[in-house]
């Protein structure tokens, strides 16, 4: 029996490692999934520096003096280089241009390090920079070895040529990062409110609608003010958020039909905090990111594989995962984004 056991096993590290040998070698980022998802995270950036004035961005808050924060690494950021907050407009419109270009896609390989730059350059300088700044630099850097094995001219471009299997298998890790980031900051917060009194006793959002500055707006101040007046509905909300946040962490690292459920969750939960909180930039960040980590797995041959090379831009997914269950309404959903 013994003897079995240890048969089993051996057989059962083989697979995995054959499985895993695999992935490494076949993985393809090269999708609109991708490109969407990173997109997303550079409008939303884009948003925070053209539709804000500079000096509102940099104006002194507390004991934050006046002007960009210069200190340290900081002085690598776009305002600091340019000489300050005296030539901050000129920062301003360097960071526009940089993530404007990311953000239609162009040259993937070549506005990767600006993008990374730029994103920085925010979240270091501004005076009070939200969640979303810190994310988005975050995610920028792990999806940067991803972006600088992409030469395509445009990155919603099928594949013209596989990539090389050391491509493959440095995307493949970075696609992991980007995975286990995105689902260790939505554990986090999760657990973290828990130990808030307003968060465990269920009244937190009965709190945040009233809220001067973050508080729910028309058209649904009315309706929703009136129900958070009801015990029960204030707790549904307050937890439910909790739970919702904890299943988009464990839906991130599961398989492809569960990160796209994952997806979903996240929409909604982002959805809402727009239409009742306003926070655009914060919200469009995670939910790029979420799209990015809800990639589905595609499988295109190395290039030490040519006679198993597909059609140009046929992507398909990689053979003996577990997507062959998905149902065939979800399959045409998620081929519009490929």
């Amino acid at each position: 029996m013994l003897i079995a056991a240890r048969t089993a096993l051996s057989r059962l590290g083989e697979e995995q490692s054959a499985r895993l040998q695999l992935r490494l070698s076949t993985f393809d980022f090269r999708s609109r999934w991708f490109g969407v998802g990173r997109s997303l995270i550079c409008f939303a950036e884009l948003t925070v520096v053209l539709i804000t004035p500079s000096k509102a961005l940099l104006t002194p808050v507390l004991t934050i003096s006046d002007g960009a924060r210069c200190g340290g690494v900081r002085a690598a950021s776009a305002y600091c280089l340019v000489g300050g907050t005296s030539h901050a407009e000129y920062a301003r419109w360097i960071l526009v241009a940089a993530l404007l270009v990311a953000a239609v896609g162009y040259r993937p390989r070549w506005t990767a390090i600006p993008q990374l730059w730029a994103i920085y350059s925010i979240a270091v300088s501004i005076t009070v920079p939200d969640g979303g700044e810190s994310v988005g630099m975050i995610m920028s850097l792990l999806m940067l070895p991803i972006l600088l094995t992409d030469n395509r001219t445009w990155q919603w471009d099928p594949p013209a040529k596989p990539l090389r299997p050391s491509a493959h298998a440095i995307a493949y890790a970075a696609f992991w990062a980007v995975r286990l980031q995105l689902a260790y900051i939505y554990l986090d917060t999760a657990i973290s409110k828990f130990g808030v009194a307003d968060w465990a006793n269920g009244t937190a959002e009965y709190y945040f609608l009233r809220d001067n500055m973050f508080g729910v707006a028309g058209p649904w101040d009315g309706p929703l003010l009136a129900l958070s007046k009801y015990p029960l509905i204030v707790v549904a909300m307050t937890w439910g958020a909790l739970v919702v946040e904890l299943l988009i962490a464990v839906c991130i690292l599961g398989s492809d039909r569960w990160r796209r459920v994952g997806l979903v969750l996240d929409i909604l939960l982002h959805g809402s905090i727009i239409l009742l909180m306003g926070l655009w930039s914060f919200a469009l960040v995670m939910i790029g990111c979420s799209v990015v980590a809800s990639m589905p797995l595609l499988r295109t041959p190395s290039a030490e594989t040519p006679d198993e090379q597909l059609p140009t831009g046929q992507l398909p997914v990689e053979k003996g995962t577990n997507d062959s269950s998905v149902d065939h309404s979800v399959g045409r959903s998620s081929a519009v984004l490929r």
